[in-house]
């Protein structure tokens, strides 16, 4: 894996400001290569989801990034402790146009996450508004808190 190296000023010069000119213009081509890299493995075309999940004491909330996903395209699975989501965006163009550019591609998701505790997958609703699913994921009885109450002595 290559990582950027922003270490140059450290780098000795021992005098030679000027012949490093052109050292100075490899850096400026290599921070631009790997700023352009590091951009286009963020966007959403590489079929990453933007994912949070939230412990809200009796539940998981589990909300994630799917924009141009419908209902229909994403499958959502709860097995034990492992949670499974399946999503894909596909473009399709209406009759009789054709594309002159296009920024947004069609892409497919598909992932699962080892839940920390035990969920109760009746009880799991999901819902998708505005290219944002959330899910919330009661935990089983066994896996929710208990209030132990503190006698005094």
């Amino acid at each position: 894996m290559l990582s950027r190296w922003n270490e140059w000023n450290a780098f000795p010069a021992f005098g030679f400001g000027r012949s490093l000119g052109s050292l100075s213009a490899l850096r400026r081509e290599m921070d631009r290569l790997f700023w352009d890299f590091e951009q286009d493995r963020s966007d959403a075309r590489s079929g990453a989801a933007r994912f949070t999940f939230t412990d809200k004491g009796d539940a998981l909330e589990f909300r994630g990034e799917f924009p141009g996903v419908s209902e229909k395209d994403l499958e959502v699975q709860v097995t034990g402790k492992v949670l499974s989501l399946k999503a894909s965006r596909r473009i399709e163009e209406p009759k009789g146009y054709a594309t002159h550019r296009r920024e947004r591609e069609a892409y497919t998701y598909a992932q699962s996450y080892e839940l920390p505790v035990a969920v109760d997958g009746d009880k799991v609703s999901a819902t998708l508004k505005q290219g944002v699913l959330t899910l919330v994921l009661p935990k089983a009885a066994e896996a929710q808190p208990k209030r132990i109450t503190v006698n005094a002595a």
